[in-house]
């Protein structure tokens, strides 16, 4: 953060907690429940925040080396974020060309192959296929034809952005702006190391989480 940005906001917070007041005080907030609970609405919301956005999965720390991977399924697609064997970003489709399955069932890790359990359809860092038992079985199969399905990845500012659609785009400029793309280039994401966390499964709307603990 710009050093005068952060004295600025260093000022307003400890005026607060002079005051013992907050952002709020002083007034109250009217927000109807259908927010939360119109179905329509969520459905729009989904579209258009999350299923045709691009998406932060993480920070590069959290692909640390050549064969690191995470997997997530947040987005409506599965997706199988990897560090390639030339130590690039990618991100494909966590789902074997042959019947579908989900061919990484860890949340994260490090591997230099992926190995379908269903029929042992094996794939490597670079999404390729590198191998398919018993061929015979499947016939002739184009291996360059069939390796995961990639997916838009961007790796800037120390952080891991994927579309997860195939056919999507990620515009840094026009996502970020000039001002949000210096606020984060300044808060030097890409020296985190990933240490742990926790998931929590709660059956709410997005926002309501987003409210309570954000």
């Amino acid at each position: 953060m710009d050093r005068t940005e952060q004295i600025t906001q260093i000022k307003v917070l400890m005026a607060r907690l002079d005051s013992g007041t907050t952002v709020d005080a002083g007034g109250f907030r009217l927000n109807p429940t259908s927010v939360y609970s119109d179905p329509d609405l969520a459905a729009q919301e989904w579209a258009a925040f999350f299923t045709s956005h691009p998406q932060v999965i993480g920070c590069s720390g959290d692909l640390p080396e050549p064969g690191s991977f995470l997997t997530l399924g947040d987005f409506g697609v599965p997706v199988l974020a990897t560090r390639d064997s030339q130590a690039r970003f990618r991100a494909f489709v966590n789902s074997c060309r042959h019947r579908g399955a989900i061919v990484e069932q860890r949340d994260r890790g490090s591997a230099q192959r992926f190995a379908c359990p269903f029929h042992n359809w094996t794939y490597d860092t670079d999404g390729a296929l590198v191998g398919v038992p018993k061929t015979e079985h499947f016939g002739d199969i184009d291996r360059d034809c069939h390796g995961l399905v990639e997916l838009p990845a961007v790796e800037k500012y120390g952080l891991l952005f994927v579309h997860p659609q195939v056919d999507g785009t990620i515009d840094m400029d026009g996502l970020l702006g000039a001002d949000l793309a210096a606020e984060l280039a300044s808060w030097r994401f890409d020296q985190f190391a990933y240490l742990g966390g926790d998931s929590y499964e709660t059956a709410c709307n997005w926002k309501l989480a987003m409210d309570t603990f954000g």
